[in-house]
């Protein structure tokens, strides 16, 4: 399916604004599925995976949801066809935004062009603050 001409202004729309970060997207309890509120609707974009490892087949669904939170309209692009380009373009913008990559990219960048050691040992989430170097020697 290629995008339905209704709905082609307003995902090229989109394509243009997230191109200059222009557009807000937000996260979703969904870590493939990414939002953009207007004022009485939204407009989701989110990529779903099928098949396995040799045959992966993939699609983008785009929902419209209005202020109740019902899916009142949308539809998908497979992986192939004609506006797939297009479509796995803006899903990618929207990650990137709603995931601020672009931040952590550069907060990297910076980290790197500095002299010396970079990063940081990974925290220990058992670890207690106090020094438990002696725990072993008690003798009950």
């Amino acid at each position: 399916m290629n995008i339905p001409e209704v709905y082609y202004k307003v995902i090229y729309g989109l394509l243009q604004k997230s191109q200059k970060n222009e557009v807000i997207w937000n996260t979703t309890t969904d870590a493939n599925t990414f939002i953009v509120y207007f004022d009485k609707f939204s407009l989701s974009i989110r990529q779903k995976y099928q098949g396995d490892y040799n045959n992966p087949e993939m699609w983008i669904t785009i929902d419209i949801i209005n202020d109740d939170g019902e899916n009142i309209d949308g539809f998908e692009i497979e992986e192939g066809d004609t506006d797939w380009n297009k479509i796995s373009e803006l899903f990618t913008l929207a990650r990137r935004s709603a995931l601020f990559i672009d931040k952590a990219i550069q907060t990297m960048l910076t980290e790197i062009s500095k002299n010396g050691i970079i990063g940081k040992k990974k925290k220990d989430d058992n670890s207690s603050s106090s020094d438990d170097s002696f725990a072993d020697d008690i003798p009950f």
